[in-house]
């Protein structure tokens, strides 16, 4: 939604009349009923725009769409990701708060960021620049760095948001119209048979490692899994690209890890774990090259701190991450002192509630199940680790609804993907009760087709959810993988005591 409403805005903005337009619009018209209150503000504001009408709604629902959506993402990009949504509403009409505006001294920002990040801030600064009439030292920079990613004839790493927003802000600059023009009709490649956009062209190396994860969790046959696991071991990137990537990123990225794509130059902790913990349940001696390669990739962004960022060093640790990172060095004994430091990470994050700060999920059990899978690899004698996932086991067990279920956030209704992070969780317990009632709440709610529904918890960037059926599909099955191994597990046990 987010997506067509900008491509929308740009075709608005630009004069441009074309049947993409009108499919595009229609799309967005579909959708002005939504009962997602953020996709149906966007959707309204972007077809009044499109239409001359303004947005007749409540004058105060951006502002609260706004506090709600900053609140569910993590509290250190919160200010930058603040200026992005603020830069958003602008685009479609909304006036930019006087504390967003840019100031007449700023200038580039030097902080930590992966190369997506330099390019989003430095198309928000030309979008808010724009808006606000400002002209500073930001801006110049900016200017330079949306320049090296070639909107007008790629969508570089395949990230249409970006290209968006690098349009948008192009726009707003004299002498930009051709590169704006041309990167339109790149962009136009990318529109779906529903008429409108998705936020990336494909996320092939995410879905394939969470979904070779749940199918080796399941006792898939070994010929699929190693089908998948050659795709993933053979990824190669173009050195360009890397480059290109290596010289916007604020920070060392990572140099040997996993994107969420084929075509991408970014690498990110998330998938390097992933497809480190994929490859070595389905063959660590063939894939050991690989897996060696990524193994030094996700020590070298290692924090001070012990914990694990999403990008490059040096940027925060986050807690999601960290559990990541340690269930994929649980296998290599040689990486106990960096898994013992990231575990005392995740303990020293752990919130009152036993849960942690949001990652890249709206759903608050994801991190949860991640930090309790990590606390099984713990030392015996690490007790700072055991009280974490008491305390994580105790959270989710008084969190489950009456159902069996659980939802996003605690008290909202049962969804698919909350019930499956909740009942891996609850699979390392002492209690069989709510491990029960959970699984018997997934079986009740499978389709016909053998899938899942129900709400996204994904969210990229953050805090906006986009929507991938195997990604729910894949958590479940993973879940139900953890209940097979624990029953396996307490069958063996009763013939050994027997």
């Amino acid at each position: 939604m987010l997506e067509s409403a900008l491509a929308l805005s740009l075709m608005t903005r630009t004069g441009v009349a074309l049947p993409a337009r009108d499919r595009v619009l229609a799309y967005l018209r579909e959708h002005l009923d939504s009962p997602h209150e953020f996709d149906r503000v966007l959707a309204t504001l972007a077809v009044g725009r499109a239409t001359d009408r303004a947005f007749v709604g409540d004058a105060d629902i951006v502002d609260k769409l706004t506090d709600a959506l900053l609140g569910a993402a993590p509290a250190f990009i919160s200010a930058r990701r603040r200026r992005m949504l603020y830069a958003v509403l602008s685009l479609l009409g909304c006036p930019v708060p006087p504390d967003a505006a840019p100031a007449a001294d700023e200038e580039a920002p030097t902080d930590p960021a992966h190369s997506w990040a330099a390019v989003q801030q430095a198309a928000v600064t030309l979008v808010l620049a724009t808006a606000t009439g400002v002209s500073n030292g930001a801006t110049a920079a900016a200017l330079r760095t949306l320049a090296a990613v070639r909107p007008a004839t790629t969508v570089w790493e395949g990230y249409v948001l970006l290209h968006l927003l690098s349009l948008h802000g192009l726009a707003g600059v004299p002498g930009q119209e051709e590169t704006v023009r041309s990167g339109l009709e790149t962009l136009l490649r990318y529109q779906r048979d529903d008429g409108g956009f998705p936020f990336v062209v494909d996320l092939q190396h995410w879905c394939t490692s969470t979904a070779g994860i749940a199918l080796a969790a399941a006792g898939s046959p070994p010929g699929v899994l190693r089908a998948m696991a050659e795709v993933l071991a053979a990824h190669e990137v173009d050195e360009a690209q890397r480059s290109l990537c290596l010289s916007l990123s604020r920070g060392a990225p990572l140099a040997d890890g996993w994107s969420f794509g084929p075509h991408v130059a970014q690498n990110d902790v998330d998938c390097t774990s992933c497809i480190l913990e994929f490859l070595q349940t389905v063959d660590p001696v063939a894939y050991r090259g690989a897996v060696r390669r990524g193994l030094d990739a996700l020590l070298a962004v290692q924090g001070t701190d012990g914990g694990f960022p999403t990008y490059v060093a040096g940027a925060s640790s986050e807690a999601c991450m960290t559990a990541a990172a340690v269930n994929a060095l649980a296998p290599h004994p040689s990486t106990a002192p960096a898994r013992e430091r990231a575990l005392a990470f995740l303990a020293g994050s752990q919130l009152p509630d036993g849960g942690f700060e949001p990652g890249w999920s709206r759903s608050r059990l994801h991190a949860m199940f991640r930090a309790r899978l990590a606390a099984c690899t713990a030392a015996p004698d690490d007790h700072r680790a055991a009280r974490m996932a008491e305390r994580i086991e105790r959270s989710v067990r008084e969190t489950q609804n009456a159902d069996g279920g659980w939802g996003l956030q605690p008290g909202d209704p049962s969804d698919d993907i909350s019930t499956a992070y909740g009942l891996i969780t609850l699979c390392y317990g002492s209690e069989s009760a709510p491990i029960g009632r959970a699984t018997s709440w997934l079986l009740a709610h499978q389709n016909a087709d053998g899938g899942y529904g129900g709400p996204p918890d994904m969210v990229g960037p953050r805090p906006f959810p986009y929507h991938i059926p195997i990604l729910t599909d894949a958590p479940v099955l993973l879940a139900l993988g953890h209940v097979r191994h624990r029953v396996q597990g307490t069958a063996s046990l009763l013939r050994e005591v027997a």
